[in-house]
């Protein structure tokens, strides 16, 4: 009896730690504030293995969106509009990592100055040019799609932010851990063996031809990326991470055409 009570305790804390990293990722990824109360570490650091969840979950806003839009704008515009809307729902945070990511290449192989570059909160040359960049290549990219394009409104966010967990792993963290390190988790194996699982499995309903495009996408650049971070400053932050996300979400549209 006291066993079957454990073990039902178990399950019962299990459901609700994950359904707590849920809303975690969802706070963190969004300006949606799902969660008030204080989390304890742990949850924290596992809320990034659910990230690819909220990425599609953003997948299926943004399609839907761009269904209904279809009724009063044109193709241009309408991709316009749901670029704009996927930017405001994810507080253009990401964005703003790139900003710095791109200003901080300008620094070439001087370390310290690039982590410094990075640690700054305004946007030089370099950052506003990389934003500009993105966003037309994203809304170029939806307008411009052959056929529908809300398969590939569905997969980029949720790859995107798949990469987000795969492109830190084990890395070192090259800031001081505090209230925003600890998001990361780049150190699990179960943030990226959950993040794997589950864009695998929002993948099934997209069509095995954009999925597989998809998937190869975000692998490649997301390969590209640790090998570049690795030699560029041996290691990662915050910026680096939404940068990449970023980038593979415009490479996701671009292969999704």
């Amino acid at each position: 009896m006291s066993n079957n009570h454990e073990s039902n305790t178990n399950r019962t804390g299990g459901l609700s730690s994950a359904a707590i990293e849920i809303r975690l990722a969802a706070s963190f990824l969004t300006i949606i504030p799902l969660t008030r109360n204080p989390a304890s570490p742990d949850n924290v650091a596992g809320s990034f293995g659910w990230f690819p969840l909220i990425g599609f979950s953003l997948g299926l806003i943004v399609a839907g969106l761009h269904y209904l839009l279809a009724f009063f704008v044109s193709g241009a515009v309408r991709a316009a509009l749901v670029i704009l809307a996927l930017t405001a729902i994810t507080g253009a945070v990401h964005l703003d990592g790139l900003a710095d990511t791109a200003d901080a290449l300008g620094a070439g192989r001087d370390r310290l100055r690039a982590l410094a570059i990075l640690r700054d909160s305004r946007i030089g040359t370099f950052g506003t040019l990389a934003v500009l960049f993105v966003v037309a290549l994203k809304i170029a990219a939806v307008a411009s799609t052959a056929h529908s394009p809300l398969p590939s409104l569905y997969i980029a966010p949720g790859l995107a932010r798949w990469a987000m967990v795969a492109v830190p792993y084990k890395f070192d963290y090259l800031r001081d851990y505090g209230a925003g390190s600890a998001i990361l988790g780049i150190q699990s194996d179960r943030n990226l063996r959950i993040a794997s699982i589950v864009t695998i499995l929002a993948l099934l309903p997209a069509g095995v031809i954009p999925a597989i495009r998809g998937i190869f996408v975000a692998i490649v650049m997301t390969l590209i990326f640790r090998w570049f971070y690795a030699r560029w400053l041996g290691g990662i932050t915050g910026d680096l991470i939404g940068a990449a996300g970023e980038v593979v979400e415009a490479a996701a549209f671009v292969a999704l055409t």
